[in-house]
């Protein structure tokens, strides 16, 4: 992995919830044979950035939440 920057779109809707989405200004590898050697571009090519999530009912709603309940 190279790099070290990030792009943050940030704004409000008015639910009171920010609407965020984001993108690395690079790739997830710097392998040619990997299937994330160009990822995060292709993501930016498609306009299809990841969601952040910053509220409760955004958290709750990630199809890859997982709960982990940590105990004595």
């Amino acid at each position: 992995m190279a790099g070290s920057s990030h792009i943050q779109a940030v704004g409000w809707d008015g639910s009171g919830c920010p609407v965020a989405r984001t993108l690395l200004t690079y790739s997830q590898s710097d392998d040619p044979g990997s299937a994330h050697f160009s990822d995060q571009t292709r993501l930016f090519s498609d306009g299809r950035w990841v969601t952040s999530r910053y509220c409760e009912k955004e958290i709750l709603s990630s199809p890859a939440l997982k709960v982990v309940t940590v105990g004595e």
